[in-house]
């Protein structure tokens, strides 16, 4: 009898150059602590995508010349766990930021036949002029279009995991749901924590003040979720990001 597969998974929105290298020492400590065996981002700069390449030494990543693989986002994952069997972008639908894709890649698990596909997505900002003069929303559409997508990459019994910043926590989850991608902690029955802000000059102080349950980690029945967390980590008092990462643990 063959033990299943499991493997951790994080989502991180690296917050771009904002701060940058101040915040290194807690990125590299995050990572040092948790070392994911799949790790996506989103928010890559080139800066950052150089020091997770140093940090995450065992672990490779897409390369491929579309810009947003270097600008957006991309996948690292652990080579003595994985081989990647194939990668993609497609596009949703996210006109205010047009190097945004859906970014994905098929792993296939060392010890055995199995893949299981990992996708990463940064949906709209809930701060553009359009949504906030009208109160419509683009990431419900943006969520239908990724549902569509994953439907043409994700074969039939194929473990699949879909992380992201979606900024929402309501909107765009419900065509994800009814798709069948259920989140990590409601698969586990949490509360999913907030995830924006990690300190308190982002959103934390003056008339509005909030936070918010942006950062996702969803996956299709055919991926059983058996942790779910949002781990802060700090250096000192400084975190690696505006946003905190969610850390999931899954089995194939």
């Amino acid at each position: 009898m063959q033990f299943p597969a499991r493997f951790s998974i994080v989502t991180y929105n690296l917050w771009g150059r904002e701060r940058w290298p101040e915040r290194a020492g807690a990125l590299g400590l995050f990572l040092g602590l948790y070392t994911p065996d799949v790790m996506c981002v989103q928010e890559l700069v080139p800066e950052t995508q150089k020091f997770l390449d140093e940090r995450l030494a065992d672990h490779a990543r897409v390369d491929d010349p579309l810009p947003g693989w270097h600008t957006e986002s991309n996948i690292w994952w652990r080579r003595d766990l994985f081989d990647a069997i194939q990668h993609g972008a497609a596009e949703f639908g996210c006109t205010e930021y047009p190097d945004r894709r859906l970014f994905w890649v098929r792993l296939r698990v060392c010890d055995r036949p199995r893949t299981v596909v990992v996708a990463t997505a940064h949906l709209t900002d809930f701060g553009t002029r359009h949504e906030l003069e009208t109160g419509q929303s683009p990431r419900v559409d943006e969520a239908r279009q990724i549902v569509a997508a994953l439907s043409a990459i994700v074969s039939e019994d194929e473990p699949a995991l879909l992380v992201g910043d979606f900024n929402d926590a309501i909107g765009p989850l419900v065509p994800l749901l009814m798709a069948g991608y259920a989140s990590c902690f409601g698969s586990l029955r949490q509360i999913p924590p907030p995830t924006l802000p990690s300190s308190v000059d982002r959103f934390g102080g003056g008339a509005f003040a909030s936070t918010f349950v942006l950062d996702w980690i969803l996956a299709n029945r055919h991926a059983r979720a058996v942790s779910a967390s949002s781990p802060h980590v700090r250096d000192g008092d400084v975190p690696p990001s505006d946003h905190w990462p969610v850390h999931a643990v899954y089995e194939i």
